[in-house]
């Protein structure tokens, strides 16, 4: 059995796609971390993996009730990338994983694998 990063943006989009391939890596007989936004943590626990969840301050696509538009932008992510990761970084320090699944949209999927030291990575096509 191997220990799987599972990194989805916290989109809707991002996230069902992966979502699919993950719980086929758990029937398969797969351990699955898998990274999302608190709205999806019952479909992502119900598929059986454990779930950790993106500090919601972070969240670039959480939006306000006011007017539906995202707190904070990508242009925030792109300029300070070492909140995302160092977020990342300390949720899952002292797991050790076998290898990464995630989006092409994922910006920062490469350099948390290096830190972790993951040899391997699997970038899922969304649909």
């Amino acid at each position: 059995m191997s220990q799987v990063l599972v990194l989805s943006s916290p989109s809707q989009n991002d996230v069902n796609p992966i979502l699919g391939f993950a719980s086929e890596l758990i029937t398969k007989g797969e351990k699955v971390t898998f990274f999302g936004a608190q709205e999806f943590r019952s479909p992502i626990e119900n598929i059986g993996a454990d779930f950790k969840a993106y500090n919601e301050e972070l969240n670039i696509f959480r939006t306000n009730s006011e007017d539906e538009k995202p707190k904070s932008g990508l242009i925030s992510a792109l300029l300070e990338p070492m909140k995302f990761i160092d977020d990342i970084v300390v949720q899952i320090r002292g797991l050790k994983f076998d290898y990464a699944v995630f989006s092409p949209s994922y910006p920062y999927a490469n350099i948390i694998t290096q830190l972790l030291g993951i040899s391997r990575t699997q970038q899922m096509i969304s649909s």
